[in-house]
């Protein structure tokens, strides 16, 4: 036998294919034969390649530079602790619980739970394979040793003879041997809305899949008739087979979210490291330069001392609430989508849909219904238009006026019979009220159907006979009784049912065929041109004892209907709203080109007349494509290696894209987009496993509702990004200014102005409950006023704000240490001021630990500037619900009690027990709480505020802002 690879049975005649693959058409393989073809070719089922383990996916969530630097500090907070632990037994004799072992627990706990959430969604998404699995049928029908049997799908091989029946699920790649009236639904595979006919046609070898109608394929569904075929393909050699191994070698990109984390996690390392060895180097030197290069025991524990401190500050340094933070907001987000049918699978799909540029839509289901519905009707001369869309049955037939025409209509009741009787589809009615309906079968028949049921048509009739559609004759007849009247109905290809009429309508008056044959022909070509299908429909009064010759010929030819999938109703509009945001959108169908272009502009999509098509694809190059790829809206009958092609030219353009797709041939365009979308009522699971994003309702609107929520989520998390970056900058600027300042400046020893556990109080609790919350904000209306975002700059975008606050906040929050230290706490000292504290000379115990003078200074100076930072943040997180809306124009009233819960916690470290562990004192004086306010507290939002303000005035004197601004309004 020939190897299978160079085998294209669709070019050549099936005689040919049954010799190229060794077996008899009469008798099929001998079971032997069968057996050994098995161990050859290996059985017909998808095998998985070996992939991650549980274990190794839960690894991987560590596999991140900003992750790293808190592994980083878990490893340093032990170290230090040991050192911190014996360092005191050696001192007093006592063991206790070092600080820096809480610290390294916190952060512990923080890692683990982020990487369960991480782990649970790639976990999810990685079981995309197994559904393809599922879809396979278990049983099958095929010819061995003269006989039919029926055995599991899995051993059925090349060559086998498959018999096939109306409801099958084909289990193979075959070449048809023989059909009667045979459709199959392809969808899965190729996008093509109607069922196709099959027949025995040979075609060129390059022909495209969806073309090759000689060929039946793995896993489609027989939708009507019955035939047989040869195997082919089997396994991963089936065009789902190829599918599914796309799957398995497409790797998942980074989203743009993930690398800006990355990059900042890098970035924040670097800063780390410069500011520790500062401070640890500048602690060396001044060690050396007073007491010398001794290297005795008491100079060591100095060194070993500034190393712990520069380390404890690195450790303290790394936001370790921003991991958590990031993972809760995204969740937050998630909830929000799914309250408008937008179904997230991941996390990061969250953020990233705020950023999209493109989308890349299919045409059938998304933005059409998917509902084929007659809109026209060409009777007796005249064209009617129908109203209502879909299988609901909710609407007329209209005349020119708009006026519902009556049964009584001529010829209109013959008309719906043959579209309601010359037909083998089910539709029930569910509820009257809505018009809802239950169907099943040809959406062309349903479409027929539909149409009697909204006229009201009497469907009582008695089938006598049928003559079944196929490829060859392309029409149908039924004989049928109606009101004890015998009828041959027809309808089928209108160019077919003129060869044989003898007569036509016109204006109710029958005439022969030749005197309204150019008509039909004229309002024929009109249909086709706006992108209906057009079916002609026919019939004949019969006598009994009737021939099926006589079904067929001398009929009455008595008009046309027009058929489309119609478009949703709110398609329109969301098209303009994403092209006013700045989105783009791009058809992407395995449609006809004409097709594809009208809906196109129908709904507003384009106003080219121009498309690719994916026979023209193949003839260009990348760079070729890249140039195309801006001058057309629409891509027709492509395949599912065409739409990876186009995903990845518009990527490697910067673009920012989200892909659409229903069918098992869109899953691995799905996976490589940034926001892969599946359709969740008629989308295939495998589809489904693959995407970011499922559509609950199929709806191309939803896409764009979710992108404004994610654009809202977008500005949210750069919101939450500048309130924590803003605040650890401010830490670590305090520290090395503060440090710096001390060491030049200050001729006595300081400690710096936070504590280590401060800073990690500071980063978790303080900030990540406020950050959190964040997420609740309401999208900004305005949010679809702008353009959408450059791919990886969101970090960048805030780095100035980042730094001005950050700056401003550490000059301040150093010059309160310094000037507290300096001034307040010797004017607080002496016993002849009124703001005399004698504890500053005595010292104090507090809750049973004893400070002495120097260190109750140090801890009240501390803790008026641990405040002040406090008090500062929880009332900047106001302040970053917007980058140019004034702080008391926010939005999200979760605010007040996440401040107030943070307040309440950090009243706890001051006035509770629990301040022994952060280094804190109770201030207990009323001066000592106007000091706070004279920190970063107090100052830092009025500046913000100022900056927004400068701000609003730039922007209401851009054009382009305005513009974009009255196009809102005038659209709401």
């Amino acid at each position: 036998m020939k190897d299978l690879k160079n085998i294209h049975a669709h070019s050549i005649d099936f005689k040919d294919a049954a010799k190229e693959l060794d077996v008899s058409l009469d008798t099929g393989l001998t079971e032997q034969e069968a057996q050994n073809r098995l161990e050859k070719y290996g059985t017909n089922e998808l095998v998985k390649q070996k992939g991650k383990t549980a274990w190794q996916i839960f690894v991987g969530q560590f596999r991140d530079f900003l992750v790293y630097l808190l592994l980083f500090a878990i490893l340093v907070s032990i170290i230090v602790g040991f050192w911190e632990y014996y360092l005191i037994h050696d001192e007093t004799g006592k063991y206790e619980f070092a600080s820096e072992w809480l610290d390294a627990i916190v952060i512990a706990i923080i890692l683990i739970v982020n990487a369960i959430l991480g782990f649970y969604q790639e976990y999810k998404a990685e079981q995309a394979f197994e559904s393809l699995q599922k879809m396979a049928p278990h049983n099958a029908k095929v010819k061995r040793d003269g006989m039919i049997h029926e055995i599991e799908v899995k051993n059925i091989v090349p060559g086998d003879i498959l018999q096939l029946d109306e409801g099958d699920k084909i289990p193979a790649d075959a070449r048809l041997v023989s059909c009667f009236s045979l459709y199959v639904d392809e969808a899965i595979l190729t996008g093509e809305s109607q069922p196709v006919n099959k027949g025995l046609k040979v075609f060129e070898e390059k022909t495209m899949l969806a073309d090759r109608t000689n060929m039946v394929f793995s896993n489609t569904i027989i939708t009507r008739g019955n035939g047989a075929a040869i195997a082919v393909g089997t396994g991963m050699s089936t065009e789902v087979g190829k599918i599914a191994e796309k799957i398995q070698k497409e790797e998942q990109e980074p989203s743009p979210f993930q690398i800006e984390v990355d990059r900042f996690g890098k970035q924040l390392g670097k800063i780390i490291m410069v500011t520790c060895s500062l401070i640890f180097f500048f602690e060396l030197f001044v060690i050396i330069a007073t007491e010398g290069v001794k290297f005795e025991s008491e100079e060591i524990r100095e060194i070993i001392n500034a190393l712990s401190l520069a380390i404890s500050l690195a450790v303290s340094a790394v936001p370790e609430g921003l991991v958590v933070v990031i993972t809760v907001v995204m969740s937050i987000g998630m909830r929000k989508m799914a309250e408008k049918n937008a179904l997230v699978k991941t996390l990061t799909a969250v953020e990233t849909l705020g950023r999209v540029n493109i989308i890349c839509s299919d045409k059938t289901g998304t933005l059409t219904k998917n509902e084929m519905t007659i809109v026209k009707i060409f009777l007796g001369g005249k064209e009617y238009l129908v109203d209502g869309v879909g299988y609901t049955i909710d609407g007329k037939v209209l005349d020119e006026n708009n006026n519902p025409l009556s049964l009584d209509t001529p010829y209109l009741k013959k008309y719906l019979e043959i579209g309601t009787f010359c037909n083998n589809s089910s539709v029930n009615l569910l509820d009257k009220a809505t018009g809802e309906t239950e169907v099943v079968g040809d959406p062309t028949e349903i479409c027929f159907k539909v149409l009697g049921m909204k006229m009201e048509l009497d469907t009582k009739s008695e089938k006598i006979n049928e003559i079944p559609f196929n490829s060859d004759r392309k029409m149908m007849s039924v004989a049928v009784k109606i009101g004890g009247e015998l009828y041959s109905l027809i309808k089928g290809a209108p160019d077919i049912l003129l060869k044989k009429a003898s007569k036509g309508i016109l204006n109710g008056v029958e005439k022969p065929i030749n005197e309204v044959k150019d008509l039909i022909i004229k309002k024929n070509n009109e249909f086709a041109n706006n992108a209906l299908r057009v079916l002609g429909l026919a019939y004949k009064p019969l006598n009994e004892g009737f021939s099926e010759t006589d079904m067929e010929t001398d009929y009455i030819y008595l008009g046309l209907a027009g058929i489309i999938d119609p478009a949703r109703d709110e398609v329109r509009y969301s098209i303009e709203e994403a092209r006013m945001a700045g989105i783009r959108t791009i058809m992407i169908t395995g449609d006809h080109k004409i097709t594809a272009i009208a809906i196109a502009k129908q709904i507003g999509l384009t106003d080219r007349e121009d498309a690719i098509t994916g026979a023209e694809l193949e003839e260009m190059d990348d760079i070729k494509l890249a140039e195309r790829i801006h001058e057309v809206d629409v891509f027709a009958r492509v395949t599912s290696e065409h739409k990876l092609r186009i995903l990845k030219v518009l990527k490697s353009q910067e673009n920012i894209v989200s892909m659409t797709g229903d069918g098992v041939n869109d899953a691995p365009a799905v996976k490589g987009a940034h926001v892969g979308v599946a359709m969740g009522l008629k989308g295939t699971e495998v589809t489904q496993e693959a995407a970011d994003m499922i559509l609950i309702d199929d709806n191309y609107s939803t896409i764009v509702n979710a992108i404004e929520e994610g654009r809202g989520i977008f500005e949210t998390t750069k919101g939450f990004f500048r309130y924590m970056l803003s605040a650890n900058f401010d830490e670590i600027m305090m520290i090395l200014v503060a440090f710096i300042l001390m060491k030049i400046f200050v001729n006595t020893y300081l400690a710096l102005p936070l504590q280590p556990i401060q800073i990690l109080w500071l980063n978790i609790a303080t900030d990540g409950i406020p950050a959190m919350v964040l997420g609740l904000t309401p999208t900004d209306p305005d949010v679809m006023k702008n353009k959408p975002r450059k791919g990886f700059n969101m970090i960048k975008d805030i780095r100035n704000l980042i730094l001005f606050t950050a700056i401003l906040a550490a000059i301040l929050d150093v010059t309160l240490y310094i000037v507290t230290w300096s001034v307040l706490i010797p004017e607080w000292s002496d016993p002849s001021s009124p703001f005399f504290d004698p504890r500053l000379i005595d010292g104090a115990t507090i809750f049973g630990k004893y400070y002495t003078a120097k260190e109750y200074k140090i801890a009240l100076a501390q803790t008026i500037v641990f405040c002040s930072v406090v008090f500062f943040e929880l009332l900047f997180v106001f302040s970053c619900t917007s980058e140019h809306r004034p702080f008391w124009e926010f939005r999200n009233k979760h605010l007040f009690w996440a401040t107030g819960l943070s307040l309440a916690l950090q009243l706890l470290v001051l006035y509770t027990p629990l301040s022994i562990a952060f280094h804190t004192v109770p201030l207990d004086r009323w001066y000592y709480w106007l000091a706070v306010f004279l920190g970063s507290s107090l100052w830092a939002l009025p500046a913000d505020e100022l900056r927004k303000y400068f701000r609003r005035k730039k922007l209401a004197h851009d054009p382009i802002w305005q513009q974009r601004l009255t196009e809102h309004h005038r659209k709401s």
